[in-house]
């Protein structure tokens, strides 16, 4: 992929060295650059996704979506991720600069159609259409950040940008609630431009310098219809066959996952009904006090990963986001309004301390089990394995709803601890290795 005119000056080292903003960070220059790519792509990402984290909530309140359709978004949101597989074989053993420059305009510009939303279902649609290509571009943004920073420093390296891109989510996610709560037609600009700004990012991220390992110089074959979508499948299932470890670290994993999704179609019915909270508050709890815990603890999770590995990792993380929905079961025992409030500001501390974890082990644990080759298989596997749960989980939480919220809330608290333990014995079988070159 040719580089845009105009953009030379804007990739040269001597630039970085002088003036980047990320040059007293300790690593190499070549870590420095592939660092400096992806904080931008990630901060400008974070404008994007911090706005659309109150998606169910607009689709709940300003469009009268029913549980059902609170349930599908939530599901579509997972289940597309099934298409990752598919992703990655398009972009296996090629540059992935021409992939995220022309998905990533897919993905990020379908925000723009929410202008032309009218109801619940084309909202659905929209977000559909987002969902499915994102899906598509993520085993290539993972096998860039593979590609470009060294395995010495990738996981540490991960966590300062996950922890800047992090800050601008959690302002974005606050101030939305705040404007949603002055009127809820404003979400309809406000994701169209929040989408903007993420496009921006991808086509930056695309114009990186790449790394001569993983930019094949010969001529790849056009990828046919089989090579597309049958290939896919099976070297999905021979990858997991094939890597005992990957297969059983992602079981356990699968645990967590569906402990999470089990409540994404519940907690919009939860916060507005049961607790009574405004969009500014709801933003406050999935902004600031969510992602509190990753700003200050990311980094620190990444250095624990590159240490000890990613079972060792997900075992406390997992533990520790047990908390959450047993916290929120206090919320059901007729407190005032104001302990309402704090019961969910709380939990939402304890959420962020967890997530901030998982935001390190979900994006980075493919490529340590890559072990040095193109991580696009282990990355499309990964989102793969998430689609699948997602195809069961939330659906699962609405009926569970329908029963009473502590049936959810203690099936997610036990599917939580159920992972912890799995990756307690995933590391005692399995010795971690750092990934190399």
């Amino acid at each position: 992929m040719k580089y845009t005119p105009g953009y030379e000056w804007f990739i040269t080292p001597h630039w970085l060295r002088r003036f980047g903003p990320l040059r007293l960070v300790e690593g190499s220059l070549l870590d420095r650059i592939g660092l400096h790519f992806f904080t931008i792509y990630a901060v400008l990402g974070g404008v994007m996704s911090g706005t659309f984290t109150l998606n169910s909530f607009v689709l709940k309140e300003a469009l009268h979506g029913s549980t059902f359709q609170v349930a599908l978004i939530s599901m579509l949101g997972s289940v597309c991720l099934l298409l990752g597989i598919f992703g990655s074989e398009l972009a296996d053993g090629r540059d992935k600069r021409p992939f995220i420059f022309w998905i990533g305009l897919v993905s990020r510009g379908s925000f723009l159609l929410y202008f032309f939303v009218w109801d619940a279902w084309s909202f659905i649609a929209v977000s559909t259409l987002f969902f499915v290509s994102n899906a598509l571009l993520m085993p290539s943004v993972f096998a860039m950040w593979q590609a470009n920073v060294s395995p010495a420093s990738r996981n540490r390296l991960w966590g300062l940008t996950v922890t800047l891109s992090t800050i601008v989510s959690m302002a974005c996610a606050a101030g939305s609630g705040y404007i949603l709560d002055l009127n809820q037609n404003n979400f309809k600009w406000l994701f169209a431009v929040s989408g903007l700004i993420g496009m921006l990012g991808t086509l930056i991220l695309a114009q990186s310098p790449l790394r001569g390992k993983y930019k094949l110089a010969a001529d790849l074959p056009r990828p046919d219809f089989r090579k597309l979508l049958i290939e896919p499948i099976h070297g999905f299932v021979a990858l997991l066959k094939r890597d005992r470890p990957f297969l059983h670290f992602e079981s356990a994993f699968f645990l967590y996952g569906s402990a999470l999704m089990l409540m994404f179609p519940v907690m919009p019915f939860y916060l507005k009904d049961v607790i009574g909270m405004s969009y500014a508050e709801i933003g406050i709890a999935q902004g600031p006090l969510a992602m509190a815990g990753v700003i200050m603890l990311s980094p620190v999770w990444g250095k624990f990963m590159d240490g000890r590995g990613p079972a060792a990792l997900c075992s406390v993380i997992f533990a520790i986001l047990s908390i959450f929905p047993l916290s929120l079961m206090l919320g059901l025992h007729g407190f005032e309004h104001g302990s309402l409030i704090l019961i969910v500001y709380c939990a939402y501390l304890v959420f962020g301390i967890g997530m901030s974890g998982i935001n390190v082990a979900w994006s980075l644990a493919p490529v340590t089990f890559a072990r040095g080759a193109d991580a696009s298989p282990y990355s499309g596997a990964h989102v793969t394995i998430t689609g699948i749960r997602g195809a069961i989980a939330p659906m699962l939480g609405a009926v569970m709803m329908s029963i009473s919220y502590e049936v959810v809330f203690i099936s997610s608290a036990t599917l939580f601890l159920l992972g912890s333990l799995g990756m307690i014995l995933h590391r005692r079988h399995y010795r971690y290795e750092a990934a190399e070159n």
